[in-house]
């Protein structure tokens, strides 16, 4: 029986992607994916199938094919951090599924800021823009890691933090693998003074 493969790309570029991943992209018959995902492996000339916000209809490709065709599904990063694998568990077996994992932006966000996350309180942002759900985290955490996205950039967090009285240290790391990558460390009123790109990780901790 064909494993449904649902492998993590790493956080950008080849760089940080592992072979095992290559591999089975190489032996794959479609790649499903988002755009950057897909583009990652455009030159391989495959079959592909967008992600889009339509994730029944990538459902239901999956369903019924997945017997005749070797599929895989990319995810930015790791798959058991914040991807599509949650909801393909809603309709799938875990035998019928295989996962294959991958480095996360926020692994390589805590390494380039040369810290540990085993401590960490890891939670996202993206789509949700809850400043007030984001405020008690911080507040009863001492470190607190998440993604941010367009809707609430870095900056925006680091003034609202600022509003609400709270003396803590930031981390923000954007285009993570990029020739473009920045990483910024210190105080809230630091980062606030900056501009972020709105996809970066960022991290909010004591002192």
């Amino acid at each position: 029986m064909n494993k449904i493969q649902i492998a993590g790309i790493g956080p950008g570029t080849q760089d940080y992607l592992l072979p095992i991943t290559k591999r089975i992209v190489e032996e794959s018959d479609i790649l499903i994916g988002g755009g950057r995902a897909l583009e990652l492996f455009s030159e391989l000339d495959k079959e592909t199938m967008k992600i889009t916000s339509d994730l029944t209809a990538v459902k239901d490709y999956i369903k019924n094919n997945y017997q005749s065709q070797q599929i895989v599904v990319l995810v930015s990063g790791d798959p058991g951090l914040y991807s599509i694998l949650k909801y393909l568990k809603r309709y799938f077996t875990e035998e019928e599924l295989e996962v294959i994992p991958g480095i996360s932006a926020m692994q390589l966000g805590f390494a380039k800021a040369k810290m540990v996350w085993q401590d960490a309180k890891i939670t996202s942002l993206h789509g949700s823009g809850n400043k007030e759900q984001l405020l008690n985290l911080v507040q009863a955490e001492s470190k607190v890691a998440f993604f941010t996205d367009n809707q609430l950039p870095p900056q925006e967090i680091a003034d609202y933090l600022l509003e609400q009285g709270l003396d803590k240290q930031g981390m923000v790391a954007e285009n993570l693998s990029y020739p473009s990558e920045r990483v910024v460390q210190g105080s809230l009123e630091k980062i606030s003074s900056k501009q972020f790109g709105g996809l970066s990780v960022m991290v909010i901790y004591d002192e």
